[in-house]
């Protein structure tokens, strides 16, 4: 990755942040049952990690025969998955200490996030990050969802920053693409997030650094935002 020093680093939130897939995928089979609708598989939720929620439900709807309304599941799902929240999140930790160097070495950072406001609140008060990010932008205030660009180009405007500036964090292809085509560098925490772009990490737009062998330091000295200071340790999950 080139070492311009980013004006801003922006990162997704479930799978990036926290470890999230599980309590989703609970709350999506849930949401479903209680719609009588009872074959929904780990394979149909990997199907849409990464695109926003209600560009999910949207889909599952038109393509399945669920008695239920798109609003309805997101309504459901998003109280089903609020309450698995409340019990227990899981950092990664790797990454939130990235996002702890990055904000002593004074980047601004933001979160863009396929879910909705509620549930980004919650996270990030349940998981005490909300220090860290003081700009949120969901999926749901704007007109379409990752892999469309415009939730990553909405956080760089209210950050004040020039899109073209900023780095992006994702850990799922379509969050990869979406920052890609906001014109953004990313890091990808997942190789199989990255395998769709090899032209992008050839050309030093995308960085694979897997969430197993995360490095927060390298990751800081490869996008160009090393800072000489000690980022204090990254807070505590509540269990």
């Amino acid at each position: 990755m080139t070492p311009d020093s980013p004006a801003a680093v922006i990162f997704d939130l479930d799978g990036t942040l926290v470890y999230s897939q599980g309590a989703y995928f609970a709350a999506e089979r849930e949401a479903l049952a209680h719609f009588g609708h009872h074959q929904f598989t780990a394979a149909d939720h990997a199907e849409f990690v990464g695109v926003g929620m209600r560009e999910m439900w949207r889909r599952v709807v038109a393509t399945r025969c669920v008695r239920a309304g798109a609003d309805e599941l997101l309504e459901l799902s998003n109280r089903l998955y609020l309450d698995h929240v409340r019990r227990a999140v899981t950092l990664h930790r790797g990454v939130v200490h990235l996002a702890g160097l990055l904000r002593v070495a004074g980047v601004p950072l933001a979160v863009a996030s396929g879910s909705s406001r509620q549930v980004i609140d919650t996270v990030l008060t349940s998981s005490r990050l909300t220090s860290l990010f003081p700009v949120w932008v969901s999926a749901e205030e704007v007109p379409r969802g990752k892999p469309d660009p415009a939730v990553f180009l909405e956080a760089a405007r209210r950050l004040s920053v020039p899109a073209g500036a900023c780095v992006a964090v994702e850990d799922a292809a379509p969050g990869v693409s979406a920052a890609l085509r906001a014109g953004m560098r990313c890091v990808a925490v997942s190789g199989t997030a990255a395998r769709p772009y090899p032209g992008a990490v050839r050309s030093g737009r995308l960085l694979v650094a897997e969430h197993e062998v995360f490095d927060p330091r390298d990751v800081m000295r490869r996008i160009g935002a090393m800072s000489t200071r000690m980022a204090p340790p990254p807070p505590k999950a509540r269990r």
